[in-house]
């Protein structure tokens, strides 16, 4: 509008220029004519100014256009970016529990590692314990064998001295039982010949009462059977 203005004030100005130039040069030239032609000039600034207006009224159309897709854009943008830090605070989180669960499982295993490692300490101890012992056994176990072969060995030897004894204590008895015999046959012997002189003792009190001749017989009988007694 104030262009609008300044130019019909300038197109006034150079009319009343124009105006006292023609005055002054022709003469013959109309107000009507220049009153034509200011309403001519006129119309043109007037539709000047419509166009002037409606290009200010597409460039405030294109002014909102544009402050709203720039609001849109920013809201958009706004969203975006409050999008990614929510997603860049889930990732965050995520990454923290996941560093927390890491971390978690390697102190589970390294506890895990631990008592393997102590369990494996103690089964060498007790291994070692054991190997101790059952080394302990064995060598109580050979003394034990030492000393058993040495006992069978002494049974052994026993066993020889008693078959050896037993066997002279056999050959004894047979002689004592031979030797029983013998004095049982001689026994019965010298009761038969007790007997006999018993009985010839009994003959010889009883001859007494013989005559010479029979106590000459029984006399010689007498000393045959002392002396067959004596043998």
């Amino acid at each position: 509008v104030a262009v609008a203005v300044a130019v019909l004030g300038a197109g006034f100005a150079n009319q009343t220029t124009v105006k006292a130039d023609s005055d002054n040069i022709n003469r013959s030239v109309s107000v009507k004519d220049n009153e034509k032609e200011l309403h001519n000039k006129i119309a043109d600034l007037e539709e000047e100014r419509g166009e002037h207006l409606d290009k200010i009224d597409e460039l405030k159309e294109e002014l909102k256009a544009k402050e709203k897709s720039s609001e849109n854009v920013e809201r958009h943008y706004l969203r975006k970016l409050d999008q990614e830090y929510k997603e860049q605070q889930e990732r965050q989180k995520n990454l923290e529990e996941l560093e927390r669960q890491s971390q978690r499982e390697v102190e589970k295993r390294y506890q895990e590692q631990l008592q393997k490692q102590q369990q494996l300490e103690t089964e060498k101890q007790i291994s070692e314990a054991s190997r101790k012992s059952l080394s302990r056994d064995l060598e109580a176990s050979r003394a034990a064998k030492k000393d058993l072969e040495a006992e069978h060995q002494k049974l052994k030897e026993e066993k020889q001295i008693s078959d050896a004894s037993r066997q002279g204590l056999s050959r004894d008895l047979e002689a004592s039982r031979e030797a029983k015999k013998k004095v049982e046959a001689d026994l019965a012997e010298a009761n038969s010949k007790l007997q006999a002189l018993e009985k010839l003792n009994k003959e010889l009190e009883e001859g007494k009462k013989l005559s010479e001749k029979e106590k000459a017989e029984l006399q010689a009988k007498l000393e045959a059977e002392a002396k067959a007694l004596k043998e």
